[in-house]
């Protein structure tokens, strides 16, 4: 997949808090490119904004916003996944509950295949962050 040039002067700002949810087929109906140009909603108050690869890749640069006080997809699970995935934490902050730990604004992550983490609780102010995902076999 090729990845196309994109810069951004300032911070694109996430959905309101509350906001109607979008889904990726709605965003993907709206553009005009047959890629998402906007938020689209990947959970109850968790948003994604694609900025490179596509939506259902492993291979793929996205911004995630978790509106305050928002639990990952499934409460009660354990992640797991078969890419890399980077995470760098830019405003607010995600609490994991299994870990028992937290991370705010400037914290990074990097999680290799079959690394345990989550389920993930946001602030309350919510939480914003950059997130990178490669698929091992593109290394």
């Amino acid at each position: 997949m090729a990845f196309a040039q994109q810069e951004f002067s300032t911070r694109p700002e996430h959905p309101p808090i509350g906001s109607t949810p979008v889904s990726l087929e709605e965003a993907v109906a709206a553009s005009s490119t047959g890629l998402p140009q906007q938020w689209y909603s990947i959970g109850p108050g968790i948003w994604e904004l694609l900025l490179n690869g596509a939506p259902d890749s492993d291979y793929k640069s996205v911004l995630q916003w978790y509106e305050p006080n928002t639990t990952s997809v499934n409460p009660h699970a354990i992640i797991t996944h078969t890419y890399i995935e980077e995470v760098c934490y830019l405003q607010g902050g995600l609490s994991d509950v299994t870990l028992g730990q937290g991370w705010g604004p400037g914290a990074y992550a990097y999680r290799l295949p079959g690394m345990k983490h989550g389920p993930y609780v946001s602030s309350p102010e919510g939480c914003l962050q950059f997130v990178k995902l490669v698929p091992l076999d593109s290394k």
